[in-house]
């Protein structure tokens, strides 16, 4: 029998050293990023060698994706089971619930296996962030300003048309946390919304999107599931949720006449789902 002191300083080694392959892998791959983001400025309105430079780009995007799911999956052990199907398309919409920093390596796994990048709407603040911010500014992921001012919220939803207007021609998947922040219980009681796993969707980021893209368009609304409700990015880095769930729906964007009620159907099923699943 292994000590608790002794466990724990265990778990606390292997979130270290996740955490340095994690930042050390993006690190590597920064410096071709900020490389082939300047190419692409370079290349202009030249079509044929702006779509060269895009596809280097999602390589290696895809290729530091690849590895980051390989030590997940192989080293610390983490199994991710998708109940449902994802579409086979490269310019998606992807509307999740967000309850840690985890859900990001998780749903870039899922969506990095159908052949396509995931591009971000990325808090203001987090632009700067060493190595990651970096890396989504050299990719130009819009930066929203999150405030509560018209004009915040006018800046935030014209970077949104802007990412998914330019999905035709650079293709990847647009993810949207529609809740706009990580779950906490603190933050829920804050809230006082009638949902005991997730936080109220805010519908204005999805409508823009929506306006913007071809009707076929796919859009994939995904429940994250951390069956031991351990979401602590840290601990989640040695292996807290050896099992994590995702269900997958899929839409067409024609089918979503009313963002808000689509989001409040899908949050109810979703609510029910995570609460069922936590008992």
């Amino acid at each position: 029998m292994i000590s608790r002191p002794l466990k724990w300083i265990w778990k606390n080694f292997v979130s270290s050293i996740s955490a340095f392959v994690v930042i050390a892998n993006l690190g590597f791959w920064m410096f071709p990023i900020f490389f082939l983001a300047a190419a692409r400025k370079v290349s202009g309105n030249r079509k044929r060698a702006k779509n060269a430079v895009i596809r280097c780009i999602n390589f290696v995007y895809i290729l530091a994706v690849d590895i980051n799911s390989l030590w997940m999956a192989r080293v610390i052990g983490i199994k991710v089971v998708i109940k449902g199907e994802m579409p086979k398309h490269l310019s998606p919409i992807i509307v999740s619930n967000h309850q840690t920093w985890f859900d990001i390596p998780i749903l870039q796994g899922l969506i990095r296996d159908q052949g396509t990048i995931t591009k971000f709407l990325v808090k203001r603040e987090l632009a700067w962030l060493p190595i990651v911010g970096w890396i989504c500014f050299a990719l130009g992921f819009p930066r929203l300003f999150r405030g509560k001012g018209t004009d915040s919220r006018k800046k935030d939803l014209a970077a949104i048309r802007s990412i998914s207007s330019e999905l035709t021609q650079d293709p990847g998947a647009l993810l949207i946390f529609a809740e706009g922040t990580r779950f906490t219980e603190k933050k829920l009681r804050e809230q006082n919304n009638p949902y005991q796993c997730l936080l109220s969707p805010k519908p204005g980021g999805l409508a823009t999107a929506l306006e913007n893209v071809p009707s076929q368009t796919p859009v994939v609304d995904i429940t994250i599931s951390y069956p031991s409700k351990d979401t602590n990015f840290w601990r989640c880095l040695s292996g807290a949720n050896k099992e994590i769930d995702l269900y997958v729906k899929c839409f067409k964007a024609e089918e979503i006449s009313d963002p808000r009620l689509w989001l409040e159907k899908q949050w109810n099923e979703k609510d029910f789902l995570l609460s069922s699943s936590h008992k």
